[in-house]
């Protein structure tokens, strides 16, 4: 699961790197690999493990603001773009943000959306999770114990694509202020469902 993904992760850096043996990992990511010797045993014999800044996750991500309405694409940007306050999504309430990032390979989603939610006023994050329809209680649990607050996300499975449909509060993720830029935003929402994935592992393999 988390394992394999991180693993594959490793493989595909280390042969878009060429011959080099160096990877760069953030601290989540490294930390996991500590507390998983064993199942690293290779990657940290053969490869050369850093830890990179959080905003590695980011560097060369793909960022397009969108329509609510009609999901059409509003421009595309750069990863720049992102050093916008948060609070963007307040005044310009039509839009939301959509990322996709070779890191979300390891969390088993494909992108992020983020937006204002025009009855709540809090910022939702929405994204699809790739697992089997049988992991729902296993999920809503993680969420649960994760996120802060009553209402802690909704799920729904969508059956033709094979994915969780997640939702959930930006406001009610631990480290969450309303000051942060759009970046330290998509960093937290990352960090979250990799805690999230873990937490699936762990209740897996009881």
């Amino acid at each position: 699961m988390l394992d394999t993904q991180l693993k594959k992760y490793m493989k595909e850096f280390s042969k878009k790197q060429g011959s080099k043996t160096v990877i760069l990992l953030c601290k989540q990511e490294l930390d996991y690999t500590n507390r998983h010797p064993a199942f690293f045993k290779d990657e940290r014999e053969s490869l050369k493990l850093i830890e990179a800044d959080n905003s590695t996750r980011f560097a060369n991500a793909y960022i397009e603001r969108a329509d609510k309405q009609t999901d059409e694409t509003l421009a595309v940007e750069s990863p720049e773009f992102l050093q916008q306050p948060l609070t963007y999504l307040k005044k310009h309430k039509r839009e939301y943000l959509y990322t996709a990032s070779d890191w979300y390979d390891v969390i088993g989603i494909d992108g992020i959306s983020l937006e204002l939610d025009d009855v709540f006023g809090h910022y939702n994050c929405m994204l699809g999770l790739k697992l089997q329809k049988k992991y729902g209680p296993e999920i809503q649990a993680a969420l649960d114990s994760l996120l802060a607050g009553e209402g802690s996300g909704q799920l729904m499975f969508e059956g033709n694509e094979g994915i969780w449909d997640v939702n959930f509060a930006l406001n009610q993720v631990p480290g969450y202020h309303e000051d942060m830029v759009l970046l330290e935003a998509f960093i937290l929402v990352y960090e979250i469902l990799f805690a999230l994935m873990e937490k699936l592992e762990q209740s897996m393999q009881q």
